[in-house]
């Protein structure tokens, strides 16, 4: 038998690890290891790794700064990757767009255009997430998305992951999704609103402001847990069912904000499933709803 997939990574990307403990790079701080583990500089190297793992059959998984997503207590087979270098560049163009690389966190983007008099954007920079993660899920508040602002998203194509920009007429977004799961985003670019540096930076802290008084930011969690149904509010029907607060394991339901699920306690992934599944079984009950989870589940139990 030939030498397995793993060995002959470490031959190709010397930089690569093995069995990589995930849980520290997630904001959840949860979740076992990955069976293998890189970070592509450049979408030359990104385009390599993903063309390596195509032609071995193995799973693929882009972690983005690891905000909005649960990693399971058994890690993840495959190969992980997070993207650096070259994709966490901020470039300012003419006519306030700025080109963002997919690793450029959205909190970053945020200030650095608030700083150049750059608005429309203000109301995201309490996403705790990368570019590349927000454009495919179309992240955003109630006062704006994300997806409202791109111009272009560059993406490597399959099948050979080779360069292509998908240009604002290709792009589709909706309530916290797009047209842009399951492909590679390498970056993309925003289209602001120039004006008064003052003013906007005024609207980027009255955000910041009311983050801080409404969700639990000082906590190890990864956002909102379900995404909202039509016309209604998961936190306030959580709160009505009284589980504000329920605990399993250590996992909580947090007491400050209903639609967010803490890990105060080295709870596991199966705490917090348990805990999912507690509320949506509540709530299928009391409200008549069926929840859908807005954070993404990977790895294996």
């Amino acid at each position: 038998m030939g030498p397995s997939w793993r060995e002959e990574l470490r031959r190709q990307f010397p930089a690569a690890r093995l069995d990589e403990p995930l849980a520290r790079l997630t904001t959840f701080k949860i979740g076992g290891p990955a069976d293998a583990y890189a970070e592509p500089k450049d979408a030359e190297e990104l385009g390599r790794l993903a063309r390596f793992a195509r032609d071995r059959r193995v799973a693929l998984l882009i972690l983005g700064w690891g905000s909005n997503v649960l990693i399971r207590d058994g890690g993840v087979r495959g190969l992980v990757l997070r993207l650096k270098g070259r994709f966490e560049a901020l470039d300012f163009l003419a006519g306030g767009r700025v080109r963002a690389g997919a690793a450029v966190r959205v909190p970053q983007l945020v200030s650095q255009c608030a700083e150049r008099g750059l608005g429309g954007d203000e109301s995201l920079v309490g996403i705790p997430g990368t570019v590349g993660g927000a454009l495919v899920m179309n992240a955003g508040t109630r006062e704006g998305e994300i997806g409202s602002l791109a111009e272009s998203v560059d993406v490597l194509e399959e099948p050979g992951f080779e360069p292509r920009t998908l240009s604002r007429a290709e792009l589709e977004f909706s309530y916290r999704a797009s047209n842009l799961g399951g492909r590679i985003v390498v970056g993309g670019v925003l289209q602001l609103k120039p004006g008064n540096k003052r003013d906007i930076m005024a609207r980027v802290q009255q955000f910041q402001r009311r983050r801080q008084q409404t969700q639990p930011i000082h906590t190890y969690n990864v956002g909102s847990i379900f995404k909202n149904p039509p016309g209604r509010y998961v936190a306030q029907l959580v709160e009505q069912a009284g589980l504000k607060g329920a605990v399993c394991g250590g996992a909580r339901v947090s007491p400050m904000h209903a639609n967010f699920i803490e890990n105060f306690s080295d709870a596991s992934a199966s705490d917090v499933l348990a805990l999912v599944e507690r509320i949506r079984a509540r709530l299928r009950e009391t409200a008549g709803v069926e929840l859908e989870l807005e954070m993404k589940v990977v790895g294996e139990a």
